[in-house]
């Protein structure tokens, strides 16, 4: 006997709206409904919490990974390291099994790396998803799908990164044919690493878009077995951008003499550096040094509340500086290298939309990728 109906959002990180034109007979036949989707200035940190929430981040309060905090870093224990060389750990499995450690170590429970942060100024930094927000209780501040669906007593299922893609799915078909579950959130995330290894274009895509056309038309066919109703959205946080080139951001800033942790603290992110100042001498020099920098501008107080990432105290930053869109930091507190994708530009850029597909009409009124957390309301009806 069937169920009476799944509300089935399944998300491919990355699948942006200028990739998806170039795969035009991606789930063709079974999309009624397609739309880009503006999204919001930063990362995933940023995106996820304002998909789950309707939030944007600066009224859930999660944008960037890292923020300078250094009275209440978690990271103090970790100046041990500080003897060794920063190139020992600069290999991507090395540094994966110590961020595996420092997340136990620091006892988080969300989406945590290292990255590149030098580990002489990893305990300047506190940061910011220390839990898993696909459950309830996650975000610092407001409440996600997840508190509602567990405060209503609704059956989900929620992903979990630690996972692969295939796992992922094995499992979400394994609930949906239990029939168990009347909602499901499902986040895939091996095209979003593609494209930061290949661009946006590669021949590589093609091959993964069709090998995600075959597991979500099984995971489909699943739910109308099992289930007189389904109701399905497919969508990203954000588009990605080829990158053209990388830039030394870092080496101008030190070019100024400024003493760190004296005068000024920096996050230098793959596509913003973030600015902290202990004095308006450090201040003064850090804006006359990048107010007209070639390759990338200061954002203006006003131009990040219109995003949705204005911090009266300065969490994330005092001073914010994008990148022109294609151009990487590089090094940076990321990474070392460039890579040939990546994301975090400009939202206006057409690379930077997001996008959704669905089943069922999309509304008008859904332009951001905030707005999704709407549909999952309707879809619920929550009121």
């Amino acid at each position: 006997m069937k169920k009476k109906k799944l509300s089935l959002f399944l998300f491919i990180d990355a699948f942006g709206w200028e990739v998806k034109q170039r795969h035009p007979d991606f789930l063709k036949e079974l999309m009624l409904d397609s739309k880009p989707l503006e999204t919001i200035l930063g990362y995933s940190s940023a995106c996820d919490p304002s998909i789950i929430s309707g939030l944007t981040p600066a009224e859930h309060k999660l944008w960037s990974s890292y923020f300078y905090d250094p009275a209440n870093s978690p990271f103090k224990w970790t100046k041990p390291l500080n003897i060794f060389p920063d190139f020992i750990f600069r290999r991507g499995r090395v540094r994966n099994q110590l961020s595996k450690w420092v997340k136990k170590k620091c006892g988080f429970n969300g989406y945590f790396q290292l990255y590149a942060v030098p580990f002489n100024k990893l305990p300047l930094f506190n940061y910011a998803e220390q839990k898993r927000i696909w459950e309830p209780g996650g975000l610092p501040q407001g409440k996600s799908i997840f508190d509602l669906l567990s405060e209503k007593g609704i059956p989900y299922y929620a992903h979990n990164s630690a996972y692969p893609d295939e796992v992922r799915l094995e499992k979400l078909k394994k609930h949906i044919g239990q029939q168990n579950i009347d909602f499901a959130y499902c986040s895939l995330g091996k095209l979003d690493g593609l494209m930061h290894a290949k661009g946006n274009n590669a021949p590589e895509i093609g091959i993964l878009m069709q090998w995600y056309d075959q597991q979500i038309r099984e995971v489909l066919k699943t739910a109308e077995k099992n289930y007189d109703e389904v109701a399905w959205y497919l969508f990203t946080d954000h588009g990605m951008h080829n990158v053209t080139g990388s830039y030394d951001l870092i080496s101008d800033i030190q070019a100024l003499e400024l003493k760190w942790n004296v005068d000024y603290a920096a996050f230098y992110d793959s596509t913003m550096a973030r600015f902290w100042f202990k004095n308006e001498t450090a201040r003064t020099k850090i804006f006359q040094c990048l107010e007209t920098h070639s390759k990338g501008r200061i954002l203006s107080d006003e131009e990040l509340k219109q995003q949705g990432v204005f911090f009266e105290d300065g969490q994330y930053g005092e001073l914010i500086f994008l990148m022109k869109s294609g151009i990487q930091i590089a090094p940076s507190f990321m990474g070392i290298k460039p890579c040939a994708g990546m994301h975090g530009y400009d939202p206006a850029d057409a690379d930077s939309k997001a996008s959704i597909s669905s089943n069922n009409p999309i509304p008008e009124s859904i332009t951001k990728i905030q707005h999704i957390h709407q549909l999952m309301l309707t879809e619920l009806d929550f009121k």
